[in-house]
């Protein structure tokens, strides 16, 4: 008779409310931390920083493997076999069950330079991974500051935009109530409505924009997004941002981790072309010590031993000249790698020099739409206390309302393109780094 166990009711019932402790006590985790804290959990779990680390790991233990090629190498080789043996007269034919067990050591002694041309290859390939980890982790701090300006510029837009929605809806409610009471036109009630459907369409944009920018938060900031720190704008990293051009090319020339990378590959080629020339051209010494058990081997009945130690040449030469043709190969690759690395020094001057451009007319777009939206206020306010005097029309007030919304608008996405740009040419130079995301 079969039994089926059953789970106890409370068990079942118990396990979504484990599951929903855990979902609410990591959302409260999340919370609880500050956005310093949040970005530094990013850059240290971030599928991408992980990956790039293990790369490293990697190189890491590729360094050590080239650097024990010196090493002495133990090889065991041992045999068991049934020798038959017609010899010569007078000697006697043998047939025997021969056994024999070998220890041998190699040790390197002169290589002409492979071994440590191989060497200077994996150290470059590491410090090339090292680099290619701080650059991975350049470009995410890069989006994150793009995606927390854009998820704050995109809700400070939306405010504007019911503010004014708000704002038209009251002064549509107003002229119907002077239109009913004979004191206004229809006319006006008319041009009211046109301007709140311009402002319920901006505002359905501004809907639009942010749930666009909070889907790129939550690819960027995961588990860890914030709805009270995403709408907190960055400050300006001012500090780390030269005053001029050349003072910004002359800092990604040294600090411009691409740059470095490559000049890296300009050492790799030339370290390859060694470890080429010493492996096609040179021959290899090494000290060989052999150590032999042998029994009933090569028809001497009984057990004996053998020690050897010697001093071996070994050359090994392509009789088609493949030595020539490998060593051209190499060659051609160092070629190649010089000619990307002058490449890339003119395409870094080109985006340091448009990164710069930017940076400074965001600065300077952004005191001139804040300014507008400063007037615009302005205006507005007076145009209103004008309008109860009888001094503006319906139209000049509703424009004012349009216009203000819109420079208000404007003047936060300047606001954020001064922070966003000023990042981009950080990154550029090759300078971005962690610190440099700081709330207002």
């Amino acid at each position: 008779m079969k039994s089926i166990y059953k789970f106890p009711a409370t068990k079942i019932l118990a396990l979504p409310i484990i599951l929903s402790v855990c979902f609410f006590a990591s959302l409260s985790h999340a919370k609880s931390m500050s956005f310093e804290e949040q970005v530094a959990e990013i850059l240290q779990n971030h599928p991408r920083v992980r990956a790039a680390a293990g790369t490293v790991k990697s190189l890491e233990e590729g360094l050590r493997i080239s650097q024990k090629a010196w090493f002495p190498g133990l090889a065991v080789t041992g045999n068991m076999a049934k020798e038959d043996r017609d010899n010569i007269n007078p000697t006697d034919d043998t047939k025997l069950n021969s056994s024999e067990l070998k220890f041998t050591i190699t040790q390197p002694v002169y290589d002409f330079g492979s071994k440590s041309a191989a060497t200077t290859i994996a150290r470059l390939q590491l410090d090339q991974g090292k680099k290619t980890l701080i650059l991975t982790k350049q470009s995410i701090i890069l989006e994150i500051g793009a995606a927390q300006m854009g998820v704050a510029t995109a809700v400070e837009k939306l405010r504007y935009a019911k503010k004014s929605l708000s704002n038209l809806i009251k002064q549509t409610a107003l002229e119907n109530i002077k239109v009913q009471s004979g004191a206004g036109v229809s006319t006006d009630v008319l041009q009211a409505k046109v301007q709140l459907a311009g402002a319920k369409a901006r505002l359905l944009a501004s809907e639009g924009q942010l749930k666009t920018q909070e889907n790129r938060y939550r690819t960027v900031f995961g588990a860890l997004q914030n709805d009270f720190l995403k709408s907190r704008k960055l400050k300006l990293p001012v500090q780390g941002v030269p005053k001029t051009l050349e003072g910004a090319l002359e800092i990604a020339r040294k600090n411009n981790v691409q740059l470095q990378t490559l000049q890296d590959a300009v050492s790799l080629g030339n370290a390859s072309l060694v470890q080429v020339k010493a492996d096609q051209i040179w021959p290899k010494i090494n000290l060989i010590v052999d150590q032999s058990f042998k029994k009933n081997v090569g028809g001497t009945r009984g057990r004996t031993e053998e020690l050897t130690a010697k001093v071996q040449l070994t050359y090994n030469f392509n009789l088609g000249f493949s030595a020539v043709n490998s060593i051209d190969a190499a060659r051609a690759n160092y070629a190649v790698a010089q000619r990307q690395l002058d490449d890339a020094r003119r395409l870094i001057d080109e985006a340091v020099s448009n990164a710069f451009i930017g940076y400074k007319q965001s600065l300077e777009n952004a005191k001139l739409l804040a300014e507008q939206a400063g007037l615009s206020a302005a205006f507005l306010k007076l145009a209103r206390k004008e309008r109860k005097l009888g001094k503006r029309s319906l139209l000049e007030i509703l424009s004012g309302e349009t216009a203000e919304i819109n420079a208000r608008s404007d003047a936060a996405e300047a606001d954020g393109a001064r922070v966003t740009s000023a990042l981009a040419l950080l990154s550029a130079m090759g300078t971005l780094k962690q610190n440099h995301l700081i709330l207002q």
